[in-house]
């Protein structure tokens, strides 16, 4: 089975995903595409019927589960853009705030009195309302989420409050600490960039 993880993205990036994931799959091998906003559904079930490839949609909370049952068969000079209905409500006025960790520690200086802070600023942020709608790791930042890592409890606590944990694939590459990651979605810079851009507010400790 192929997966295609479009959370975090805004039209066209889902679609684009959506239409790489098909092509590049067997014919005969299932692809699982997870979506977790509803225009993005919407326009990728609409992409998928005018292509006429059989799917079903499994829904938890607000993550969707496509399947596409055959791989292979979309059209390839299909415009993504076509698809980009927007359907979502009007904002409310809550902010989407995303926080960017790039570093094992708060600020510069003193190490020892960094790591303090940041690990202060996580036991702080789960304390937070709203909650922040994402949180990006990169760069060093990645090491956060280690299975060791003093913070990981609170970060695990934002995950559990509907926080989206984003990690960045190169840096965990980088490190070599795939193994030792036990929470959080692996992400590439198209999505992170995405997340970044479309927040109202950025937090950088």
């Amino acid at each position: 089975m192929k997966t295609v993880d479009t959370r975090g993205l805004t039209c066209p990036a889902p679609l684009i995903r959506t239409r790489q994931g098909l092509t590049e799959a067997a014919p005969d091998e299932t692809v699982q595409i997870l979506i977790d906003n509803p225009a993005s559904l919407s326009n990728v079930r609409r992409y998928l019927t005018d292509n006429r490839l059989e799917f079903t949609v499994r829904e938890e909370g607000s993550l969707a589960i496509v399947t596409v049952e055959r791989g292979g068969q979309a059209d390839v000079s299909a415009n993504e853009t076509d698809y980009c209905v927007t359907n979502e409500p009007v904002q409310t006025g809550e902010k989407n705030t995303v926080v960017a960790i790039t570093s094992e520690r708060m600020g510069s200086g003193d190490d020892e009195l960094g790591t303090k802070l940041m690990i202060s600023f996580f036991r702080t942020l789960v304390m937070l309302e709203p909650a922040p709608s994402s949180v990006v790791f990169y760069n060093a930042g990645v090491k956060m989420a280690l299975d060791d890592s003093p913070v990981l409890e609170h970060i695990r606590e934002l995950a559990e409050r509907g926080t989206g944990i984003y990690l960045c694939t190169t840096c965990i590459n980088h490190f070599g600490i795939k193994e030792r990651l036990p929470v959080g979605s692996f992400s590439d810079m198209y999505q992170i960039l995405n997340l970044l851009k479309d927040a109202d507010h950025i937090i950088r400790p």
